[in-house]
C-alpha cells in the first residue's frame, strides 16, 4: 500500500512541476505569440488587398444582414483604407471543407465590386490534395471576378482535382462574402 502512495505521490510532484512550467512558459510567450499573430494577420491583408494602406477593424453588423450558412461562419471584417478614404473590405471566414474549417480572407474593391485576393490562412485539408486550394493555380482564379458571379464549382470556378470538397468550400466562402457585400453596394 505504502509503494502505491510513494508513486502516486510522486506522479503528483511531476504533474504539478509540469504544469507550474507550461504556465510559466505561456505567461512569458504569450504576448510574443500575439505580436507574431498580428504581423502574420497584416501581412495577410496586405496581400488580399494590396492598395490597402491601413486595415481598420470593423463590426461585421455594419455590412449588412449576414448571409445564414451552417457551412460558413463570419469571423472578422477590416476597412482597406488609402488616403484616409475606404478603398474597400476584407472578410475573415471560415468554410467547412474536407477535414474541418478553411480560414479563409477575401479583399473585395468595393467601388469596383471585384475581388482583390484571397489568403488561405489555417486548415486541415489532406496533403497533397485538398490543401491544394491554399496555392495559388486554385486561389488566382477568384482574382478580379464580380461580386454577381455564382461562384460555382463547375460554372465559373474549376475545382482542385481530387479536391472538391475543398474548393467547394473556398467557392463557397467567396459567394457569401460576395453576397454580403453585394447588399452593401446596393
Amino acid at each position: 500500500m505504502t509503494k502505491i502512495l510513494r508513486t502516486a505521490l510522486a506522479l503528483t510532484v511531476v504533474c504539478g512541476v509540469a504544469a507550474l512550467a507550461l504556465s510559466f512558459v505561456y505567461v512569458v510567450t504569450r504576448e510574443r505569440i500575439a505580436s507574431e499573430a498580428r504581423k502574420e494577420l497584416d501581412e495577410a491583408l496586405a496581400l488580399v488587398f494590396p492598395e490597402g494602406e491601413n486595415f481598420t477593424p470593423i463590426d461585421l453588423a455594419t455590412l449588412g444582414p449576414i448571409p445564414e450558412s451552417k457551412e460558413l461562419q463570419f469571423l472578422e471584417a477590416y476597412e482597406a483604407i488609402k488616403g484616409g478614404k475606404r478603398q474597400g473590405i476584407v472578410v475573415k471566414v471560415a468554410s467547412t471543407g474536407y477535414g474541418g474549417p478553411i480560414v479563409l480572407l477575401i479583399g473585395v474593391d468595393t467601388e469596383k465590386g471585384t475581388i482583390t485576393g484571397i489568403r488561405v490562412l489555417e486548415h486541415q485539408e489532406t496533403p497533397g490534395l485538398g490543401s491544394n486550394v491554399a496555392a495559388e493555380p486554385f486561389l488566382s482564379q477568384f482574382l478580379g471576378k464580380p461580386l454577381t458571379s455564382p461562384f460555382t464549382i463547375g460554372e465559373d470556378v474549376q475545382a482542385v482535382s481530387g479536391a472538391t470538397i475543398s474548393s467547394r468550400a473556398v467557392a463557397r466562402a467567396c459567394g457569401k462574402v460576395a453576397e454580403l457585400l453585394r447588399g452593401e453596394r446596393e
